[in-house]
């Protein structure tokens, strides 16, 4: 008898826990891993209203977008956008080393106040800033160009095709780089100050301590800051979408056409809820892809490997 009463008691117990994350259970259910699967299941369909006339297709879907000259455009742009991206690391690392090269003090924290600031500015708030920044004429980027070459400078960072990357990497970086920064500098400072001492003491140079100890140090940050930018990359879509015009077209010229938005024009503007959600599918392989060939890269299943 007591067996079971103790038994009861352990069981409510359980449930009394299990009372507080329940909420957050059906939340992760409903708004997340059923339209998981129903995007994998509408990839094999022909959808052209949700719930009503469903037609199984296969792999139609897969072969229209991988065969559409659209999408692997946006397959390229995606790519090479979130590759330019990536630039945010090393400057937030230079950056990192200069601060952190002031130590502790007023000036180190004014500075990683001040560098980190663009990151708590709404992102739509400095999409509008750069449209400004980045205008063909009296844009003050190209002014500032202007001042420093001698000579006029017109250059459409946002309207030009052969430009428009180089814009939006400008944004990108400029949104990023407090947290590249943040980032860095707190694995440098992490790094033991003995380390440093006892190199100098064996004769080595600021630059050397800065090769060889320094730089090792830092990998596993650059990594974790290489897996994130990209995977961001991947996933871009406002600030382009603005850009562009509010369409998913990628102005100009489509050469800011990102998969994220080839989605949603196949979501939103012309519905085809199926090669929609094929797109979707993909999108997922290549960031999943991408996710595993980094983590192995930097070692991380032999280190949690038993």
């Amino acid at each position: 008898m007591k067996n079971n009463n103790l038994g009861w008691y352990k069981a409510k117990r359980q449930l009394t826990w299990y009372s507080f994350i329940i909420v957050s259970i059906l939340t992760l259910i409903i708004l997340t891993y059923i339209p998981m699967l129903t995007t994998i299941k509408y990839s094999f369909y022909d959808v052209s209203v949700v719930g009503f006339g469903e037609k199984f297709a296969g792999l139609k879907n897969y072969n229209l977008i991988l065969s559409n000259a659209s999408f692997l455009r946006a397959v390229g742009n995606t790519v090479v956008l979130a590759l330019m991206g990536l630039i945010s690391i090393p400057v937030g690392f230079i950056l990192a080393s200069l601060i952190n090269s002031l130590g502790d003090g007023k000036a180190q924290g004014f500075f990683r106040v001040g560098y980190y600031f663009p990151n708590i500015i709404t992102g739509v708030s400095v999409i509008l800033v750069f449209q400004i920044v980045l205008k063909a004429n009296d844009g003050l980027l190209n002014n500032a160009l202007s001042f420093i070459t001698g000579h006029q400078v017109e250059i459409g960072w946002l309207t030009n095709a052969h430009f428009g990357k180089f814009g939006a990497t400008i944004l990108s970086v400029w949104s990023h780089l407090g947290y590249s920064m943040l980032i860095n500098l707190a694995s440098l400072q992490s790094i033991p100050g003995e380390v440093y001492e006892a190199a100098e003491v064996d004769g080595a140079t600021g630059f050397q301590s800065w090769l060889h100890i320094t730089i090792p140090q830092m990998v596993s940050c650059f990594a974790f800051l290489f897996i994130t930018n990209i995977i961001g990359g991947l996933a871009r879509f406002t600030d382009l979408f603005i850009l562009g015009g509010n369409t998913s077209a990628g102005r100009p010229g489509g050469t800011l056409q990102t998969i994220l938005m080839y989605i949603y024009q196949f979501s939103f503007e012309t519905p085809q809820y199926g090669v929609a959600s094929a797109g979707a599918m993909i999108l997922f392989v290549v960031t999943l892809a991408i996710t595993l060939l980094n983590l192995r890269m930097t070692g991380f299943f032999k280190k949690n490997k038993y």
